[in-house]
């Protein structure tokens, strides 16, 4: 039975309320920053140490009298301040006990001479490069070594089971605001990563006979027992990697992309999945953003993981879940990959609309026996009986919340993406296809390889239905829609 989402009256014929949107942000401009990274593991002691230069070019208006680089995987190291892993997941996390691990930066020079660094921020998450000053539009070179010690863990970033994942793994450039450089916390749920686009080019070097799943474009070279993966990807906001010596990788052209599938050998299925998922998205939203698709199986507590052209499925998934892993997966190189957002300040902004896209890519592909009728029943039927458990929650029904702000992983899930979904759900109904579908991709189309705000997606919502729809999300953002 279908059920329907209703939301009040006044929500619906609201063309401006209270709620405030800030407008389109400012688009990013590809400004020539540069990333390159040689890197080797040590698979006995795990441990990987690299090289990285990067040529940075202020693409801001004032001029920079230092750099600041995010320090992501010091949030595993021990007495970390803001843990990586919540509290209810420590035991699945870490099937053999805490293991910690972290980086570790060992030099630092700006412009081929000594400079001035210090490894700080809240959480000892940043390294902070004196500089003479940047002027905009200028730029510096910094180049820096550093070692990874890699945390026993099935997570984003560490290795479990003879698999290595390297999500958010080197010192990475970070984000401008008016108030100066970003400085959010690794928080223990959600996407807590926001960056701008960048070319890059990375070897990465394994022991002989192990595979590696990487971002952007890949050739490999023999000698010396051991082989050196060379990845080059340009216009992305972030480099992953994930690597093991028990991967067979098959791969397949899928409309002109060339997807490759990382597993045990055991099931391929997810290759078909992985094809099908760039050609329906492709035919709904725009062009497939990359030349290449890797989806990684490994060990990982959460369903998946995306970055740029490469995608984490966990382990231990199979059947229905792993197609929907995937598919969800596969829509986020579209929304955040493509598309950037902020994930910290406005999560539901990629985690909804991909949660939605999975359920548009059900409807394309009726063979699958899953209609979006039961998803959408299913997502709705699930966050009323959410909801009226934890009604008392303070701030219980906003979406427009940042990450630090959410109780639990569970008031996270159930706002950035099933609410979400319901919300893109009922506006379709309300605007017509046409119009939802024309403003998807236009908003692909405009800010591809962009950061985007909401502001942006509503204009685009607006111009497409020539309808005022502020106060439609105001109210569902608010939480004073009405979901029955």
């Amino acid at each position: 039975m279908m059920k329907k989402i209703a939301i009040t009256a006044a929500a619906l014929i609201c063309m401006a309320c209270a709620f405030a949107f800030a407008g389109c942000g400012e688009e990013e401009k590809k400004d020539g920053t540069r990333y390159t990274i040689n890197a080797s593991l040590d698979a006995e002691n795990m441990t990987v140490s690299a090289e990285m230069d990067v040529h940075y070019v202020n693409g801001g208006e004032s001029e920079l009298d230092d750099l600041v680089f995010r320090l992501y995987p010091n949030a595993y190291r021990e007495g970390a301040e803001y843990a990586p892993v919540p509290q209810s997941e420590i035991e699945e996390a870490y099937p053999n006990g805490i293991s910690y691990g972290g980086i570790s930066v060992e030099s630092v020079s700006l412009n081929g001479g000594e400079c001035s660094w210090e490894v700080g921020g809240e959480d000892e998450d940043a390294l902070i490069v004196g500089t003479d000053g940047i002027a905009p539009g200028g730029s510096a070179d910094v180049k820096m070594s550093f070692t990874l010690n890699l945390p026993e863990t099935r997570n984003r970033f560490g290795y479990y089971d003879g698999a290595v994942n390297l999500g958010n793994w080197y010192p990475i450039a970070a984000m401008r605001s008016d108030d100066g450089w970003r400085s959010d916390p690794y928080f223990s749920y959600g996407d807590p990563f926001f960056s701008s686009v960048a070319d890059y080019s990375v070897t990465f070097t394994v022991p002989e006979g192990w595979e590696v799943a990487g971002t952007g474009s890949v050739t490999a070279t023999l000698g010396d027992g051991v082989t050196a993966y060379a990845f080059s990807a340009d216009g992305v906001r972030d480099f992953a990697l994930v690597a093991s010596g028990e991967f067979v990788c098959t791969e397949r052209e899928a409309g002109g992309v060339t997807v490759r599938y990382y597993s045990d050998g055991s099931d391929e299925s997810g290759l078909d999945t992985a094809c099908s998922a760039v050609e329906t998205f492709t035919e709904l939203f725009g062009e497939y953003p990359y030349d290449t698709l890797s989806v990684a199986v490994t060990p990982f507590i959460e369903g998946g993981m995306e970055y740029p052209s490469l995608v984490m499925i966990s382990d231990v998934l199979g059947g229905d879940m792993k197609t929907e892993a995937i598919v969800h997966e596969t829509a986020h190189q579209w929304w955040y990959a493509a598309v950037g957002s902020d994930q910290i300040n406005e999560p539901w902004l990629d985690e909804g609309l991909t949660e939605y896209s999975t359920t548009l890519y059900y409807e394309r592909n009726p063979e699958l026996g899953v209609t979006s009728e039961e998803r959408i029943a299913d997502a709705m039927q699930s966050y009323v009986l959410f909801s009226d458990i934890y009604s008392e929650n303070e701030g219980m029904g906003r979406m427009d919340r940042p990450l630090g702000s959410y109780s639990s992983p569970t008031d996270y899930a159930f706002h950035a993406y099933v609410k979400g979904e319901l919300m893109f759900d009922s506006l379709r109904h309300i605007i017509g296809d046409d119009a939802f579908f024309g403003a998807l991709r236009s908003y692909y189309a405009e800010y591809s390889g962009k950061i985007a705000d909401s502001g942006c997606l509503i204009a685009e919502f607006e111009k497409s239905s020539g309808l005022g729809l502020v106060g439609f999300f105001g109210s569902w953002l608010t939480g004073s829609a009405s979901v029955t």
